[in-house]
């Protein structure tokens, strides 16, 4: 007999399961792995079978009509020795850092003092943080926005603030800031750490307050702890995104001027375009291992609290 009301409603709620013929059992196993399965197909052919051809392709000389021939890692020291790739690399690790700055830590920031606003402010960023807009589309905007024409900016900069035109894109030394702009006040992790900081109970931020603590130190001590899961991924997100991207500078800038918003991405892009596939899957691949580096030092950096 159970001995509490917990025991008896396991119990109770085990008992269908153990009343069912082994028929229906198996079964209900048969359907529960033909679903895991076509989950298994769609991630084999969609992702790790891109990922192995292109680390076989990256050892061969690349030919579509003949047969490729192997050439061991003759790639990759083509690759190491072309200056192009380091200016690549160079871009891509500046722009993720900006990236970071601007995408993750500004939400965060941000997500907590909403919370501080009246609610309709905090309706408001939650609707632009959740505009249903494409990326592709919201580039394109800004692109407009870039136009040294007919753009806003530079309608602001001349005809308000009276200060000479501004080459937006073409100014080498600020081009990647303008590319990560668009990135910051439209991004959506903010909705994220919003949701996750409302849902923090609000007698932890109550018993603070008898403890005398100050606005900083709640924050220090129970929003930033409880919402540190969220962190950690979205950080792995973001170091994912801005170390592989390609849509925002190809599109506002095509790697220029002068290759200074060029990265890995693009010149894998160029390599593509230049049908020097076994050289494009070579750099396709180091840009994997760099990757996979910096998640692994994020996930050490950042570690989830059990307790949280």
């Amino acid at each position: 007999m159970p001995s509490s009301s917990t025991e008896v409603q396991a119990a109770e709620a085990a008992a269908p399961a153990a009343s069912l013929s082994p028929k229906l059992r198996r079964r209900s196993r048969i359907e529960t792995w033909l679903f895991i399965l076509v989950a298994l197909i769609f991630q084999l052919a969609w992702g790790w079978y891109p990922l192995i051809a292109g680390l076989a392709i990256s050892f061969t000389d690349g030919q579509v009509i003949q047969p490729s021939q192997y050439v061991g890692f003759a790639n990759y020291v083509h690759i190491f020795s072309d200056p192009l790739v380091g200016s690549a690399f160079y871009v891509t690790f500046i722009y993720s850092i900006m990236s970071i700055a601007l995408t993750f830590f500004l939400p965060i920031i941000a997500s907590i003092f909403l919370l501080e606003m009246p609610k309709k402010v905090t309706y408001w960023m939650m609707f632009l943080w959740f505009l249903p807009l494409s990326n592709i589309t919201t580039i394109m905007l800004w692109r407009y926005f870039y136009d040294r024409d007919y753009g806003i900016f530079q309608f602001i900069t001349t005809s308000i603030l009276h200060l000479p035109p501004q080459l937006f894109l073409e100014d080498p030394k600020l081009v990647l800031f303008w590319l990560v702009l668009p990135g910051a006040l439209f991004f959506s992790p903010g909705l994220l750490y919003l949701a996750s900081l409302q849902s923090i109970p609000t007698s932890y931020y109550e018993a603070a307050e008898v403890e005398g603590a100050s606005f900083w130190r709640k924050i220090w001590t129970i929003s930033l702890p409880r919402i540190r899961p969220v962190i950690a991924l979205m950080l792995l997100l973001s170091i994912i995104t801005s170390l592989q991207t390609f849509d925002s500078p190809k599109i506002l800038t095509e790697g220029g001027p002068s290759g200074s918003s060029r990265t890995v991405m693009i010149y894998v892009y160029d390599l593509l375009s230049g049908l020097r596939y076994a050289d494009a899957s070579a750099l396709a691949c180091l840009l994997f291992l760099v990757t996979l580096v910096f998640i692994i030092i994020s996930r050490l950096l950042v570690k989830e609290d059990p307790d949280a």
